[in-house]
């Protein structure tokens, strides 16, 4: 008779412990999300050095490389997407844009696609 009032406790924990798991494994799958906006937004927040093209664009792609690999680290495919489009954008700075009328061009299209990845990254619009 014990064993009736066992069995149905059991089975009870059973989906407790299995609901605990799924809990974990969210929050897990946030943490890996948040660990990876945060080292995504330092390495978008680039700002070229006018005075070292040469540099500026080396480090530029570096930058959009480092983007690229967080963006495989991510399962959040709106993050990747954003991460994305920030690597492409830091990617294609040349040195003319390091010239005032395409430094203002280039700077304001990276904020947009910098704001875009914030977004994303909060789960905010906008």
């Amino acid at each position: 008779m014990l064993h009736r009032l066992i069995l149905p406790v059991l089975l009870a924990l059973g989906a407790l412990g299995a609901s605990a798991c799924d809990t974990i494994n969210t929050a897990s799958d946030t943490l890996g999300k948040a660990e990876v906006c945060t080292k995504a937004l330092q390495a978008a927040g680039f700002n070229p050095d006018v005075t070292n093209p040469e540099q500026t664009v080396k480090d530029a792609q570096q930058r959009a490389q480092e983007l690229r690999d967080l963006a495989n680290q991510t399962t959040d495919a709106q993050v990747k997407s954003e991460l994305n489009k920030v690597a492409d954008q830091l990617g294609q700075l040349g040195p003319e844009d390091l010239t005032p009328t395409g430094l203002t061009t280039w700077a304001q299209q990276q904020l947009n696609t910098y704001n875009q990845l914030h977004a994303a990254c909060t789960g905010s619009s906008g």
